[in-house]
This record gives C-alpha cells, structure tokens and sequence, in this order.
C-alpha cells in the first residue's frame, strides 16, 4: 500500500518571476505520485468537486478538459473519432469540456486539422459532439480562433495575416498588415460562426486570445505597428478583442456563454506579463463582454514561450498558482487556469487557495477521461496518471498525427481499440520482461483475467526507462511512470518476480499457455579504438554512476536523441566539462521541441559546449570527430579524459531467437523487435497482452 508520507524526492522550481530566464532551482516535491496524503474519511475535494456558474451555464464540477487539438478533424469537419473522443471525457464526469481551435475565417487556420467553423457543414458534426456530451452531463464550449501570422500549415498555405507586418521566429511566417475591410471582415465572421455553434446546441464560445495568436497580435506593441484606429494607444489596440467578443455575444445569444483565453505571462522577450492582462481582463469583464476568463502561459512565435503550452518536467506543475491569484483578485467573473495541473489534489488547493475557480487538467484527462468519476466515487487509486512526456499528445499534434497516450492506448483510438477485450480466464501467460512494453502486456493480459507471471533480471521494474529517471528531464516522468505502472501491477494481481534471469530451457516457459518476450535493448558499440589516455564508456553506464566518469567528458551522439542530451546534462550538474558532438543537423534533433527548448537551454547554462553536425568515427590514432557534411576530421576536444558513446542501439532478442529455434511459440514486442520508442513499446504491450491486432 502507498505511504501517506510526502515525496522526499526533488522537482525544479522556477525562481525568476519573469518566466523568461527559466531559472530552476531543486526543492522538495510538494505532492506524492498518489495524491494521497490525506484523510481517507473527509472530502478531499470539496471545491474541485462542486459547481461552477459561468454566467448562464452552470457546470457541474471544475474540472476543465479545456481546449487543444486532436488531429480528429478532417476537411475542416469533426470525425467519428472526434465525437468518440469527447464523448469519452463526458461520460468519465468532465464537468466542462471547451473544444479546440475552431477557425473563424479561411485566413486563420492554424494547420489544415483546423474546424473550419465559418462552414455551414460543420453544424451537423458539432451536433452530433454537443448531444453525446450533453447525453452524459456535461457542458460543451468551443474556441474561436484564428491564428494571424502563426501558421503550422503544410503547403499550399494561405497567405499569413496580422496586424503589421511583422514575421514570426518559430514558424518562420511573413505575413501582410490586415486592411482596415479585411479586419472587419474577420470580427463579423465570429458572429456568422456563432451562430454555427449555437444551431449546433453549445453551450458556450470562448475566444482565443491566448499564446501569440491574432487577438494578442493586435493586444501587443510588438506586432502592431499600426497608426490607426487599430493600433497605437492601448485602447485602440483592444479595440479588435471588444468588437470580436461583441460580435460572438451577438452571434450566440443570451443562452450561451462567453469567455476569453489569455496567456497570463507569455514567456517570451518583450511579451506581456500577469499585471497587465489582470488589467485587460478586468477591463472586460466590467464591460460585461465576458462571462468568464481563462489563463495560461506561453506564446506561439517564440521556442521558449512556445514550450510553455505544454510544458514538460522538470517545469514545476504548479507553475501558474502566483498569476492565478493576481488575475483573480477583484476579476469579477470565474477565472479558469490551466498550463500543467495534473494532480487532483494540486487542483483542489489552487481553487482553495483563490487561485482559481475552476482548472484545466487536459494531460490528465488525455490519460484518463474517467478521472472525475473516479474522484468522485473514491476510485483515486485506479487513476492511470499522466507522466508529463508530451509524446502521445501534443507531439503527435506536431507531427500531424491524432491524438494518442502513451499511458493509456484507448485515448483517441475509442473506436477501435475495445474497452472490454475477450475473457483469458483460465490462462497462464508467462511476460519476460519488465521494461514499458512487458508491463504494458502483463497489465493487457491480466484485464483479460489471466494469471499472469512478469519477469525481469533487475531489481526493478521500467528497464532502460528506468534509467533515464537519473536524469532531470526525465525524473518526474519516470517517478510517475514506474508509481503507476507498479500500482497496475498490484491492482491486477500480477505475479512480479525480479532479479529472475529466464533461459531459452527454463521449464516454466513451456509450461505457460502463453510467453510474451519485452526483453528490450542494449547499446550500440560500434569498433572504435580508444585514443592514448582516453576511456570509452557506454553513455547509459555515465548516467547511471556519472560520480565515476573522470572529466572532461565528450558524449557522442549519433542522432540528435534523448540519451546523449541526458548524458551531458547528468554529467554537467556532476561538475565535469562537457563537450556534446551530434552527428545530426541539431542537437535534440529527434525530440519534441518543447522538450528540447527547455533541454538546451539547462544545457547552455551548465556550460555545455555543442559541437554541430559531428560524428564519432576511427580514425589513424583512434576514435576522431569528424564532419557529418564533409567528412573532414575534427579531432577531439582539448584535454578529453572520457568518451561517452550514445552511438545507439540494437535488439537485445537472444532470447527470442533461442525460442524460435526451439520452435517455442512466443510474442516478441517492443525493443527485442526493434528500438523505437515508448510509444511503441507500450502499444504493442497492450495488444499483446489482449490478443488484439496493434491499431493504428
């Protein structure tokens, strides 16, 4: 049973209130993986389980599934999955559910993903989402949105509008200065597309001012150079967000609610800070244009204000609490906040607090949709938490892809993945393995009611996933990872048995009904010679015991991954200099690019030296650096005592084999079948486990 003791373990906190520098210091985590540190017999969550009136919409709890793009849209039109999707969250007791970007006007699509709001076809789609959720309880919103000069869109792309024109860094767009008719235009199809969600049976709209998209565009000195009545003095440039709100208000009617999304702090150099959108949305509500606001940090145009859309660890997960209680205070309609509230429990004390009325646990709510439900109904320890890894979710999005979890493979799959897979009973199934993809098949095959045997030779379970908790980019992921997965384990009745080294011959193995083999991968080692007084050393042996690694250290990384930034990383906050060559265009190259802008940015301020586009090859007098573009030799840094090899890697599967030619039916999933990716691993896990096809 978990302890009710707090976490001893360290998290970062932010200690710069700009948000800008990103300065993280360690301290005490604040909340255990649980969140059950408490008394079992007392409510604990009377605020976060109770109703919340946002003028005439009353909803029945404060937890917010609020905006964010699924990929479940296809020709501008909600799909079956889509409905599928929301549904899911409804019927799992979401007390409010604001659907994503919903595109007001052709020009303000954000990728070609985009609700196209202003079509008359949508109507019908969005019906259909709006009777499923209201079927289930809940309350549904959309977002209105058009996203001016950020644009992610793949060619033939429209030509990208804002205020002035005024190119943005990140998506690298140029975009012309609005006419004063063109502005015009866009404020009156909010009103036409109101009107399309209110036939559609919503229940609220929610303009989307937040993160750099064209209401802030407009709000922003940065981006609207303009000279007319819609630019110049600070009432001017809110000009466009008044007459834009007016315009949903008339569109939709006094039966609907009307609220706003910006981003309190937007992260980003020269952007807006929490005092000043306290005063714009002040100045709204008092007007009466709002029923309510919704806060978040971060914007669009900038890597690092970007990253905090959705802000990976070691980001702190309370990281809104401070702005929250200043936008808050003297507001006079209920303030929603979100940006990386996971906890229930954290939930609950940020609206104890006064630092919110209501919040928006998105991540959470991908990785559960039933979590209210269980809340309420004290099934807290069968809550499948969100590890905060962005892989499923909003790295999918950037990929074009549709939603996914990786801790929960049903999220977006609702229609094809069952939800009660045909009975085992009766079976033994035999996993070796205890890494992500043989935890993910013991816990599959025990839903199905199998007796189920998990082996592994560690003495804990997550195998090289493990490992990378050592590392700060990946500690709180890997906390809640390896929490979960074990408390699966125990929930399902799995037989665990560790520091247990399984043979091609062990007798067990032919006894079991099944075997399912997740016996991972080992690290690539290539034949290179070491240089005269220089060791090579796997880079996993450097993050496992960096203590032992003597300095200066190059890590060498073949192809802009996470194991040969965890490495420089580990090794710098041990004191050593680092030198990280990358043999790929960038370094990070392969990750998501949240992570990565945090990533380097710990990097640069530890002193780590990058050396671009650099590989590890033989050389006459050992292993050299050389040029990925023309394969000239760079040698190696001065003074280099120890080579770190991130060279990657290959199938540990000798297992496998050994039972294939034993002719030993068996199912190979994960790594021993190819390194990829936690994605992979756990999904092919899961459908092994429940003898299912591997959906798509």
């Amino acid at each position: 049973m978990a302890s009710h003791e707090p976490d001893r373990r360290p998290d970062y906190h932010l200690v710069d209130s700009s948000l800008g520098r990103l300065t993280l210091v360690t301290v005490r985590s604040r909340f255990r993986e649980d969140g059950l540190h408490r008394n079992a017999a007392v409510n604990p969550y009377p605020h976060l389980l109770s109703p919340l009136t946002l003028g005439p919409v009353t909803i029945a709890n404060r937890i917010v599934s609020t905006a964010h793009q699924t990929t479940l849209v296809d020709d501008g039109l909600p799909t079956d999955d889509f409905v599928a999707y929301h549904r899911a969250r409804a019927e799992g007791g979401v007390g409010l559910i604001c659907l994503e970007a919903t595109a007001v006007h052709p020009a303000g699509l954000l990728t070609g993903h985009t609700i196209a709001g202003y079509d008359p076809r949508v109507v019908e789609p969005l019906s259909r989402a709006a009777d499923a959720v209201h079927a289930a309880g809940g309350k549904l919103f959309a977002q209105m949105f058009h996203g001016g000069r950020e644009q992610i869109e793949s060619p033939p792309k429209h030509p990208a509008v804002a205020p002035s024109a005024v190119p943005s860094q990140r998506f690298k767009t140029e975009p012309r200065a609005l006419s004063d008719a063109e502005i015009e235009e866009i404020i009156a199809s909010h009103e036409t597309v109101a009107a399309n969600a209110r036939a559609a049976g919503l229940d609220g709209l929610e303009l989307c001012g937040s993160h750099g998209y064209l209401p802030t565009q407009f709000l922003s000195e940065r981006t609207n150079q303009r000279t007319d009545r819609w630019g110049g003095s600070p009432e001017n440039r809110l000009r466009y967000v008044r007459e834009t709100l007016a315009a949903l208000r008339r569109g939709a009617g006094p039966e609907i609610a009307v609220g706003i999304r910006l981003s309190a702090e937007e992260a980003s150099p020269e952007g807006r800070h929490t005092p000043e959108t306290a005063a714009i949305l002040r100045l709204l509500a008092g007007e009466g244009l709002i029923d309510y606001a919704s806060v978040v940090i971060g914007d669009s145009s900038s890597y690092v204000g970007a990253s905090w859309i959705v802000p990976p660890p070691p980001i702190p997960r309370d990281a809104m609490r401070p702005h929250g209680e200043e936008l808050k205070h003297d507001l006079g309609v209920p303030l929603i906040v979100a940006t990386r509230v996971h906890e229930p429990l954290e939930a609950e004390e940020l609206i104890a607090s006064g630092g919110a009325d209501a919040v928006g646990m998105n991540r959470a709510l991908i990785a559960d949709p039933e979590l209210p439900r269980k809340l309420a109904e004290g099934r807290e320890r069968e809550r499948i938490l969100c590890t905060g890894c962005n892989q499923g979710c909003i790295g999918r999005y950037h990929l074009g892809l549709p939603i996914r979890c990786l801790q929960n493979p049903r999220t977006g799959r609702e229609l094809r993945l069952s939800e009660q897979p045909a009975s085992q009973r009766g079976s033994h199934v035999l996993v070796i393995g205890a890494g992500p993809a043989g935890l993910a098949a013991a816990v599959g095959a025990s839903e199905c009611h199998a007796h189920v045997t998990l082996v592994d030779a560690a003495a804990a379970i997550g195998g090289q996933f493990a490992l990378a908790g050592k590392t700060p980019a990946h500690a709180e992921t890997v906390r809640r990872f390896s929490f979960d997965w074990q408390r699966r384990l125990e929930r399902h009745g799995v037989e665990l048995e560790l520091n247990c080294r399984f043979e091609a011959d062990d007798p067990r193995i032919r006894a079991a009904d099944r075997v399912i083999v997740a016996t991972g991968a080992t690290a690539y080692l290539p034949p290179l010679t070491a240089p005269p007084d220089v060791t090579l050393i796997d880079a996993l042996a450097a993050i496992s015991a960096p203590e032992a690694v003597v300095g200066p250290v190059l890590v060498a990384d073949w192809g802009g991954g996470w194991t040969g930034l965890d490495t420089a990383e580990a090794l710098a906050e041990e004191g050593l200099r680092v030198w990280l060559a990358v043999a790929s265009a960038t370094a990070g190259e392969t990750i998501h690019q949240y992570q990565r802008a945090f990533t380097l940015g710990r990097l640069e301020r530890l002193g780590v030296e990058i050396l671009q586009a650099r590989e590890l090859v033989e050389g006459p007098s050992g292993a050299t650096l050389r040029s990925i573009w023309t394969y000239d030799d760079h040698g190696l840094p001065l003074g280099v005592r120890t080579i770190a090899l991130a060279l990657g890697r290959v199938p540990a599967d000798t297992l496998s084999v050994q039972l294939t030619a034993s002719a030993i039916e068996h199912t190979a999933v994960g790594d021993c079948r190819g390194p990829r990716s936690l994605e992979e691993a756990l999904l092919e896990g899961t459908a092994a486990g429940r003898i299912e096809e591997v959906p798509a």
